[in-house]
Parts: structure tokens; C-alpha cells; sequence
């Protein structure tokens, strides 16, 4: 049996940024794990339509990654989805990373508001490429 290395991707559906991670998604990249948090400042915005839709968090997290992965879905291409706990972003993808061969990890450019360190921490523990989608206002 081949184990294919999956591409970890951080999704933040709060931030008007926070879904720019897909956009360093290649062709290449045939095995996806989207991956948003159910805690901290990334899950404003699923709390809110869980509560105005009278429904649970988690299952506001699962109707959003199944949107996404309407979005990103093409022929071959094997997509995971994982909803996380936790409000430490580091170590939440530390600990997905750990339970799979990851080719690399992909974050959406408002992690660098949210968590300005956490890039730092994750490379510390993940040995998987890291990298950042560029923020729009960086370049101004």
C-alpha cells in the first residue's frame, strides 16, 4: 500500500482573508485535509450562523467544509475534512499532522493576525513545509 502525503490546509471562515490558503492549492495537491477550528477567534463566524440557524456548532463546521470542498473539488482529487477543538491553532495542526504523512501545511493570511506566532510554533513541531498565503494589504 502507497501512502500519499495529504496537504493540510487552515481554513478561517471569520476573516474576509481567511480562506486564501486554498489559493495555494496545485494541481499537484491531490490529497487535501481542510481543516477549520470549533474555538477561539477563527469560529466567530460558525458560532454566529449556528446560532441564528438554531443548529449546533459542529454542525455549522460541517455544513461550512462541505461548501468548501464543493469549491475545490476535482476529478481524483481525495479530500479530507477535519474539525478541531481547539483554540491553540499550533497545536491543533501539530496534532492532525502527527496522524498523517503531510506533504505540506497551507495558512490562510490572516493567521498572521490572529496568531502571529503560530507559524513559528508549528514549524518547531511539524517538519512538513509551512507556508503562508501572502496578505493583499502586505504589498501596499
Amino acid at each position: 500500500m502507497t501512502i500519499v502525503p495529504t496537504t493540510l490546509v487552515l481554513l478561517d471562515p471569520t476573516s474576509d482573508d481567511g480562506e486564501t490558503a486554498l489559493d495555494l492549492l496545485s494541481a499537484s495537491d491531490d490529497h487535501i485535509a481542510l481543516i477549520t477550528l470549533l474555538s477561539g477567534r477563527t469560529s466567530r463566524s460558525l458560532r454566529d450562523y449556528a446560532h441564528s440557524e438554531e443548529i449546533d456548532l459542529v454542525t455549522a463546521g460541517w455544513l461550512y467544509l462541505d461548501q468548501v470542498v464543493a469549491r475545490v473539488d476535482s476529478t481524483g482529487r481525495e479530500i479530507q475534512t477535519v474539525l478541531a477543538d481547539g483554540s491553540n491553532i499550533a497545536r491543533e495542526l501539530a496534532t492532525v499532522a502527527a496522524d498523517m504523512v503531510v506533504r505540506r501545511i497551507l495558512l490562510p493570511s490572516s493567521l498572521e493576525r490572529i496568531d502571529s506566532a503560530a507559524r513559528d510554533r508549528l514549524r518547531s513541531t511539524v517538519a512538513a513545509p509551512i507556508v503562508a498565503a501572502v496578505s493583499v494589504s502586505a504589498g501596499r
